[in-house]
């Protein structure tokens, strides 16, 4: 019995216990969203979140939900409400911390959207301003505008490029950290001014000060480097003075130099070649010529300094008889055209034979964005040499041609120089397609087939690659026919051996007295 009654008060205690541990718990829960419940009651349209779900909201919240035919209990369901409005809240609230965030209508009205976060806990209400709490919303944007200034400000102070600030007088009145780098790095320098000094590094922007905006570039010199350091500096015009703003253009200014010295260089280059440059752009306008095509087609300077077109140039070329006439204009332009075209593709070349007798090589070569470059060489006096070869060669095979003996000519390295045309008829050589086909050693097969077995073809190839001093000489071999051919082989300049055929010629009979008695017949009497 008394058992029983012991376990009757451990139940009650245990009961007791577990009572008082649920009540604390339900007054800690009932505590930690009371002061958003109770900011709930004073806005028209508010909700109280826990996590994700929605565990209070006011009438006018359940309407607006509910008009929207939303009755999920979520957050999702009053983003879906309020974002066309009041733009990403969803990321406004994963983001969002202890700091309360007012988000304003991007729709133009006057509503607003006020988040206040506490703990778990999350309070969105929606009102307008005439019913905010103004002082709440002045200090959260005042907080707002600080944070963003601060942030302006280090992004200024540590930005690479210099930036500074001068008044309506050009006095210095701030700048950032890249500036006052600089300015230390001026400061040995005659004209680098004191760390804190009014004077600018860059006081000369008199005719700038009064532009709305304007970009120079500008020089400066630094203690440590022996070339001065060039800026692009842009200007901007305020009420209260001017803004500048410097970007380091050492790199620029080296490549526009290098660019100057190179064009120096060609042209130089272009001024001392004796072969004359005109260079055409896209736009068929001469952009570059050098001295040589004044000298060699006669046009002047004005002329050409004025950039005429291709026509143009062409024209007075033509004017000044400078081009080979063509029987027609017509086909004249024709042949102007076609050499454009061909110029810009690589393939011009053409010899112009002028009425004067001078003979120009014009040659068209592409060039990048469709322009293209002619030159003009002067070939009068490789034509006359060539000609002039030409003719002596011509002379020398018709003198050869006239000599009844068979002539050849062969080189040190025994190929086939010159023939006459005696001995082509005598050895069957056909030479119309060119002595190119022909040695010596096929020439020595060609004589030994057509004579006896003999020595001095061994002979002849000896002699005629031989190296060292040579004397002349001569021998016999009879041919095929049983007529005696001689062969003579003399040295001449450069190694090269001249080798002569020519035939014996028979006896001339003898013509005997009558009186005197034949020894024919008289042996035949006996």
């Amino acid at each position: 019995m008394s058992l029983g009654i012991l376990d009757l008060i451990a139940v009650a205690i245990t009961a007791a216990v577990i009572a008082t541990v649920g009540i604390g718990v339900s007054y800690i829960a009932s505590r930690r969203p009371q002061r958003l419940r109770r900011e709930i009651s004073r806005d028209d349209i508010a909700f109280l979140l826990d996590g994700e779900e929605i565990i209070d909201s006011t009438g006018d919240a359940a309407v607006l939900l509910s008009q929207a035919g939303i009755s999920a209990q979520h957050r999702d369901s009053i983003i879906a409400v309020l974002a066309p409005t009041f733009g990403d809240l969803r990321q406004t609230l994963d983001e969002c911390g202890i700091d309360p965030v007012v988000l304003t209508a991007n729709d133009g009205s006057s509503s607003w959207l006020n988040i206040v976060r506490a703990g778990h806990s999350v309070r969105i209400s929606v009102g307008r301003h005439s019913d905010a709490n103004i002082a709440q919303i002045n200090a959260l944007t005042l907080a707002k505008e600080n944070t963003e200034l601060s942030v302006l400000r280090d992004v200024v102070k540590n930005a690479p490029t210099m930036m500074w600030r001068c008044n309506a007088k050009g006095q210095l009145l701030w700048a950032n950290d890249a500036y006052f780098d600089v300015a230390d790095a001026c400061a040995s320098s005659e004209i680098a001014p004191a760390r804190l000094s009014n004077a600018p590094l860059f006081n000369d922007f008199d005719d700038t000060i009064g532009l709305e905006s304007a970009q120079t570039r500008k020089s400066l010199q630094t203690a440590e480097q022996d070339t001065p350091r060039w800026y692009d500096i842009t200007t901007y015009k305020s009420e209260t003075g001017a803004f500048h703003y410097a970007t380091d253009a050492d790199s620029v200014v080296r490549a526009e130099l290098a660019q100057r010295d190179f064009v120096q260089t060609l042209s130089q280059t272009f001024a001392q070649l004796s072969i004359g440059l005109a260079i055409f752009d896209r736009r068929r306008q001469l952009a570059t010529f050098n001295p040589a095509l004044l000298d060699m087609t006669g046009l002047n300077f004005e002329f050409l300094s004025g950039r005429p077109t291709l026509d143009a140039v062409l024209d007075r070329l033509r004017e000044s008889r400078m081009l080979p006439e063509p029987k027609n204009y017509t086909s004249w332009r024709e042949q102007f055209s076609a050499m454009e075209h061909a110029a810009k593709n690589g393939t011009y070349s053409e010899h112009w034979n002028l009425p004067d007798g001078q003979t120009f090589r014009v040659t068209g070569r592409p060039h990048p964005d469709g322009a293209f470059a002619l030159f003009f060489e002067d070939i009068s006096a490789e034509i006359s040499l060539t000609r002039r070869f030409r003719s002596e060669i011509e002379t020398g095979q018709a003198v050869l041609d006239h000599i009844e003996d068979a002539v050849v000519v062969f080189s040190n390295a025994g190929n086939l120089v010159m023939a006459n045309a005696a001995y082509s008829a005598l050895w069957g050589t056909d030479l119309a397609d060119g002595i190119t086909h022909y040695d010596l050693r096929v020439e020595l097969r060609k004589w030994q087939s057509r004579c006896t077995p003999s020595r001095i073809w061994t002979n002849l190839r000896e002699f005629s690659s031989h190296m060292g001093l040579r004397q002349p000489w001569t021998d016999t071999a009879i041919m095929d026919d049983g007529r005696h051919i001689t062969c003579q082989a003399d040295p001449i300049a450069g190694g090269m051996t001249l080798i002569r055929f020519k035939f014996d010629r028979p006896p001339k009979p003898t013509i005997q007295k009558l009186t005197q008695i034949d020894p024919a017949l008289l042996a035949a009497k006996r």
